[in-house]
């Protein structure tokens, strides 16, 4: 059986593809391809994993069996951790082989490193505050960053691609199993739609695709996109997490709080303030990621 492991990387194409299995999958059962249900996405996979829990992967392996699937592939950005911890990888590989894969596969996509960096900075807002500048400064100097997401597990964010991916395929080539990394620019796995090019390779035909693409044309498959927050809704978001550990003015406009008032106009001063001196640093940045990063594209598969 061939498993395709979908890793992201976070802010390519990943809520896309994973909110069209979660509409598709099961009808893909018949044309060989398993994508395990999960209420919440693939994400509590990836998380067991990272904590040596890999009971999930043999349920995973029985079940495709048991329906009959030649394929399985699981999707989460929380797997884009194997680019900074390649024993994590090659843990999650062990696994599928024990439970009976053939072929493993990772299949990652990646875009321009300053346009990822700032993706994550914004996607960041939901959840914590983290600093602009020094985010910045340690995707330069290191190549990558770790930081939390929902305090469940760390997460690495990998903006020197040539590095970690040469390294990571020379990892995982010398533990003497089948395991192929594919690294797509996010123009090729979205090309279509997000996962297109990935369900080809996972064998699905291609009248079957096509389908797909007519559905989503049409509205008929509706799916989940990510839209990047305007600059300022970023920065007012980063204030409210920075000052007051939560987005508190939703709450406090809901329940007509005394407070409001006040806690409106900190916050967008403080966001006013940050707005303007990122403003000031972005161009200056991108060109420093554009010279550190110039041979991103080297991890391409086929480069």
């Amino acid at each position: 059986m061939k498993v395709i492991i979908h890793a992201g990387c976070a802010k390519n194409g990943s809520t896309a593809f994973q909110t069209l299995m979660a509409r598709v999958g099961p009808a893909l059962l018949p044309h060989g391809l398993y994508y395990p249900a999960a209420s919440e996405g693939h994400r509590h996979l990836a998380e067991r994993a990272y904590l040596d829990d890999y009971r999930w992967v043999a349920e995973t392996m029985a079940e495709a069996r048991q329906n009959g699937a030649s394929t399985v592939v699981v999707s989460s950005e929380h797997f884009q951790n194997v680019l900074c911890q390649k024993a994590y990888g090659l843990g999650v590989a062990f696994a599928f082989k024990e439970a009976g894969a053939g072929s493993i596969r990772f299949v990652f996509s990646v875009r321009d490193p300053f346009d990822y960096f700032e993706s994550i900075y914004a996607e960041a807002a939901k959840w914590f505050p983290i600093s602009f500048e020094q985010a910045a400064t340690a995707a330069l100097a290191q190549g990558y960053y770790w930081s939390a997401w929902e305090a469940k597990v760390p997460v690495a964010y990998v903006f020197d691609y040539a590095t970690a991916f040469s390294v990571l395929r020379q990892y995982l080539a010398s533990s003497g199993l089948d395991i192929a990394v594919d690294c797509w620019e996010l123009s090729d796995f979205a090309e279509g739609f997000a996962g297109r090019r990935l369900l080809g390779a996972a064998g699905v035909p291609g009248s079957i695709i096509e389908e797909i693409e007519a559905g989503l044309a049409s509205g008929r498959i509706a799916i989940a996109r990510n839209q990047r927050r305007s600059p300022e809704d970023v920065e007012l978001r980063h204030a409210q997490q920075f000052l007051f550990g939560t987005p508190v003015l939703p709450a406090l406009a809901a329940s007509q709080s005394d407070s409001l008032e006040a806690v409106t106009n900190l916050v967008g001063a403080v966001a006013r303030t940050k707005l303007a001196q990122i403003e000031k640093q972005r161009a200056a940045l991108r060109l420093r990621f554009d010279e550190r990063f110039s041979n991103w594209r080297d991890c391409l598969s086929g480069a």
